[in-house]
């Protein structure tokens, strides 16, 4: 088995074990969610979002965000939005997170705290065009989106830094 295929290998198995890790925190954790207006905050998503896209990538953070809202939305412990919300977050974590591993990678954690641009203003824009597009409803979904995000991303830059310390790091992932 070359390198390649023991890399490709890892990070299957780390969106896997991010999935269920997410769907987890979601549904077991009596903290994992609360109802706010209608749609169902969830932080800890958004901190799966940021260790996916910083450790594993774009493509594989993007398929975890898309796994853990299929089975959170099927199992009714998570909402439509987590749909575009999620993977709006996660590709965004990922490419910054590319750029940063390339240009400056001592700083690729910082990536963390990109998750809400693509979370809030990505996806809360489409979850506005979808509610029927106002003002009112864009900002509304905004703030909604914010407030889950901006905890997850500060809670995953946290654990991500603890695990650069524990010797893992987007470099043992590539």
């Amino acid at each position: 088995m070359s390198e390649k295929d023991v890399i490709l290998t890892l990070k299957i198995a780390m969106a896997a074990i991010f999935m269920a890790v997410g769907i987890t925190l979601s549904y077991l954790n009596p903290f994992g969610y609360f109802l706010l207006f209608g749609t169902k905050i969830n932080p800890f998503a958004h901190l799966i979002n940021v260790i996916t896209g910083v450790l594993i990538g774009v493509t594989f953070s993007s398929i975890t965000a898309l796994g853990i809202a299929s089975i959170r939305y099927s199992a009714g412990i998570g909402s439509i939005h987590a749909f575009h919300g999620g993977i709006s977050g996660a590709v965004v974590v990922g490419i910054v997170s590319h750029i940063l591993w390339k240009k400056k990678s001592k700083y690729v954690e910082y990536a963390a705290f990109t998750e809400p641009i693509g979370t809030v203003f990505i996806g809360g824009t489409i979850t506005a065009l979808i509610q029927g597009f106002t003002l009112e409803i864009l900002l509304y979904y905004w703030v909604l989106f914010m407030l889950s995000s901006v905890v997850g991303s500060a809670l995953g830059f946290i654990v991500l830094k603890i695990l650069k310390r524990s010797g893992y790091s987007r470099d043992r992932f590539y």
